[in-house]
């Protein structure tokens, strides 16, 4: 099954320390980008940064009185999560190609440095998953998500969408520091479309995390969207990159809530309100 069975976590701690711990997420950031700042982090930075989101976002669990343990999919669920994002990238290149035959702008009908190196595109691919994805999405999904839902109170729709907002404003908010002290970039235009990409990215995960519970999918979309798979040259020009994003992002989420409720029709948080709001007209 996709969608593991973890309710929402009773975190036994205050609104303070998702603070403290977004806080010190972005003073160390900081530090780290300033080291490296105006050139892409070597790898071992990169490598070290991961395993420090991992171990915080654990830690702070812990305070918690959460166990990390007992909000990770099981390894069963590897199967049906690499099937949705393989259906999802093979309909993505299916259109690819057929606008490349068809001559369309910004898509060339030859191969991909993703499919004319394979085993370098896996190696990427796996890097970035390990720790980029995984490590971002455990703090901001698993935790930060979940958190603010059970802040706000009862889980209905309502509060689960709050909870899903705030974290995907936060996870845009936290690639501010490499705006600003690494690409050199100041307060402009081009500011506000990058945040709202951002958001729009942090509310697709949030939504594919709230519909299927499942951090192995939520990550190993975010990993292959940092480096999509695409079999033909694509090249998206700027003006239509935010356009782009928005049906990519609603046909992911689609897909997952079809394959949630049309293939596994079992519980998630965005319908934990349903049997909430039964539960009180029964009453």
């Amino acid at each position: 099954m996709l969608r593991p069975d973890i309710d929402l976590p009773r975190f036994s701690g205050g609104p303070l320390v998702p603070v403290v711990t977004y806080l010190l997420v972005i003073v160390v950031l900081s530090g780290l980008v300033t080291i490296s700042a105006g050139a892409s982090p070597p790898p071992v930075l990169g490598m070290i940064w991961g395993v420090f989101l991992v171990v915080l976002t654990a830690g702070t669990l812990r305070i918690e009185t959460v166990s990390p343990r007992s909000l990770l999919p099981s390894v069963r669920t590897l199967g049906p999560v690499i099937g949705v994002v393989t259906v999802f990238w093979g309909l993505y290149n299916l259109v690819a190609v057929a606008l490349a035959m068809g001559g369309i702008s910004g898509f060339e009908a030859s191969l991909s440095r993703t499919a004319a190196h394979p085993l370098l595109y896996l190696a990427a691919l796996f890097s970035s998953l390990l720790f980029t994805a995984i490590p971002e999405e455990f703090l901001f999904r698993t935790y930060l998500q979940q958190k603010f839902t059970r802040l706000a109170g009862e889980t209905t729709r309502r509060v689960v969408l709050s909870g899903i907002s705030l974290a995907a404003v936060l996870f845009a908010l936290f690639h501010l520091p490499r705006w600003f002290l690494a690409s050199g970039h100041g307060l402009s235009s081009g500011l506000a479309v990058r945040l709202l990409g951002l958001a729009l990215m942090g509310l697709a995960y949030g939504s594919v995390y709230a519909l299927s519970g499942n951090l192995w999918l939520v990550a190993l979309f975010h990993a292959s969207m940092n480096h999509p798979p695409f079999l033909v040259r694509v090249t998206v020009p700027s003006e239509l990159h935010l356009v782009v994003s928005v049906l990519e992002y609603t046909i992911m989420v689609t897909l997952v809530y079809l394959t949630v409720r049309v293939v596994e029709p079992v519980e998630t948080p965005l319908m934990w309100s349903q049997r909430n709001n039964h539960a009180s007209a029964g009453d």
